[in-house]
């Protein structure tokens, strides 16, 4: 521990109470409430509630001019069951069907301990922003709280942010160099044949096969549609169609996602799709549409913030502390709609051999709280000059 054990011991414990009180996205009014407590024991300038509806942003003014830094973390807890029970782990959740799976309750508390320490000592330039935000699950926070004039507000030019990630190295900070988490669409196909009987298939414009053909086909789109230098995935999460034996459909439905980093990979795939859908509907004589939705972008750190923030972090807490990667992974974050308007990094806290965040025996490591307040204070050195 590099910090103060009061303090620890006091972020230690508001975590585990948003633990067992956890809030699903756009529900965050109890959470908002305690971080806000909390904040008002920090020595801002500005505390400001219910933007995107429940999200919170806090500001503290240096001692001299200088850019607004804006600083991350989400609230909001996972709409599914613990699997753990009191006998287990004591600070499990009270809320049926609701629970802090991905770690965002420790995600609050690294940056409450990080705003405390930054409210005492205001060495540094410019203004640090604080953004608690709501709704991540789901991917809508972020643009929420954009809509409702957060950048207007506030317009930060940097913006940084942080995810706890099991398997990584214990207290170890990630930072890649570029790409770090993908961009993410949604799908769906409708694929129209002509039914009948299942011993007359040559009467009939089978919708079944046209679909088996068209899920073989989108996966040549990732192996000769696109440079083996670039990676994307097209997965499917659904197909429906027929009701019986020995009948062949009129329709069959199929849905799924797909990710990618590259924005030029992410038209390329969207264009072949419907590209291979036309071919191999009108090659069974049937027909098909469908419906894409982008949604959130891929998250693309800042090549040389990254670095230096790597830099300063190994000067002060040794080269064992952090490290430049290029190893991104496959889940979405909506921190990436902050990157349309302004640069920025995005880390990963290692925290060990813990089951994968989304696994209903997940908890967040308390041990590596103050590994997590040393990566803010890094931001605001490197970004901010602060005089740590």
């Amino acid at each position: 521990m590099h910090y103060d054990t009061g303090l620890i011991n006091e972020l230690v414990a508001l975590r585990r109470a948003l633990h067992q009180h956890p809030e699903a996205a756009f529900e965050e009014v109890a959470t908002a409430a305690a971080v806000k407590a909390y904040l008002q024991q920090c020595n801002m300038d500005e505390i400001h509630t219910g933007i995107g509806k429940t999200g919170i942003v806090a500001l503290i003014k240096g001692n001299r001019p200088g850019k607004m830094i804006a600083l991350r973390a989400d609230m909001d807890a996972l709409p599914m069951q613990e699997g753990h029970v009191a006998s287990q782990v004591a600070h499990c959740s009270t809320i049926a069907g609701r629970f802090h799976g991905c770690g965002h309750d420790g995600h609050t508390v690294m940056l409450l301990g990080a705003a405390k320490l930054l409210g005492q000592h205001r060495d540094f330039a410019g203004t640090l922003v604080f953004i608690f935000q709501c709704a991540e699950e789901n991917l809508l926070g972020a643009p929420a709280m954009l809509d409702d004039g957060l950048h207007k507000r506030f317009p930060f030019d940097e913006i940084y942010g942080l995810h706890n990630m099991p398997g990584r190295p214990r207290g170890i900070i990630e930072v890649n160099q570029a790409a770090t988490l993908t961009a993410s669409d949604i799908f769906s196909l409708r694929l129209q044949g002509k039914g009948g009987h299942g011993a007359v298939p040559e009467r009939c414009v089978d919708p079944i096969v046209m679909a088996a053909r068209l899920i073989a086909d989108y996966q040549t789109i990732i192996s000769r549609s696109i440079s083996p230098l670039h990676t994307a995935t097209i997965s499917f999460g659904s197909i429906q169609g027929g009701s019986s034996h020995n009948i062949i459909p009129d329709q069959v439905t199929l849905t799924g996602t797909v990710r990618t980093y590259d924005p030029q990979v992410r038209v390329e795939v969207k264009q072949r799709m419907q590209q291979l859908l036309d071919s191999v509907t009108q090659g069974f004589g049937g027909a098909g549409d469908i419906t894409y939705l982008a949604g959130c972008p891929a998250v693309i750190n800042n090549t040389e913030l990254a670095g230096e923030l790597v830099t300063a972090l190994q000067s002060w807490r040794g080269v064992e502390s952090c490290y430049l990667a290029n190893s991104p992974v496959g889940p979405s974050e909506d921190f990436a709609f902050y990157l349309d308007y302004a640069p920025g990094v995005y880390g990963f806290l290692g925290i060990g051999d813990k089951p994968m965040c989304h696994h209903p025996e997940y908890d967040f490591d308390d041990g590596v709280i103050g590994q997590g307040i040393d990566w803010w204070l890094n931001v605001a050195y490197a970004r901010a000059e602060y005089r740590r």
